[in-house]
């Protein structure tokens, strides 16, 4: 699917399975529970039951959270580089990074999406997703897509542009003060 237009993908490979981590996994399918446990169609669909529109999404949803929090919008791709620099940082030859992306040829993956990190970028992030992992396990950070009847307790999550997006519930604390 291309801009609401749905057709086979160009390449063979394209319509294989794609591989997913057991934490996506899990956040798919409480998103698939919560829009009724469909077991056809797109996952991600409006109301009409037609796909979502990810142009409306980006500018509805997306640019505005990075505005609000003064962060630059790279484009969709940004996720797909983000992706292919940090399975290489984990050790992902470029050849199973180029599967993993769907490219046809492992020097497009090298040389346009990997990119190397700083190490002082890459401890930050560990240790964010440290403390995102312990406020998990002690059911402090709560991940649900209900009917809204919880209110986020973030100053960001409060912003209207995350209005859509699922509901994060911070019980008192601040994520971001376990940072300093």
């Amino acid at each position: 699917m291309w801009r609401s237009v749905v057709s086979l993908p160009k390449a063979r490979a394209s319509r294989d399975s794609v591989p997913i981590i057991p934490a996506l996994a899990e956040i798919l399918d409480a998103y698939r529970r919560s829009a009724g446990n469909p077991e056809l169609g797109f996952v991600f669909r409006s109301n009409n039951g037609l796909p979502i529109s990810l142009d409306k999404v980006v500018r509805r949803i997306i640019r505005p959270a990075l505005e609000a929090i003064d962060l630059p919008w790279h484009g969709r791709h940004a996720s797909r580089r983000d992706l292919a620099s940090n399975l290489y940082a984990m050790g992902a030859s470029d050849k199973v990074v180029q599967r993993i992306l769907r490219h046809s040829r492992p020097h497009v993956t090298k040389e346009r999406y990997i990119k190397v990190f700083d190490r002082t970028v890459l401890e930050a992030a560990e240790k964010m997703q440290k403390r995102i992992e312990e406020l998990r396990q002690t059911k402090e950070l709560e991940l649900s897509f209900g009917d809204g009847v919880e209110q986020p307790r973030t100053a960001l999550a409060e912003h209207p542009a995350f209005s859509r997006l699922a509901d994060f519930s911070l019980s008192g604390q601040r994520l971001a003060s376990t940072l300093s």
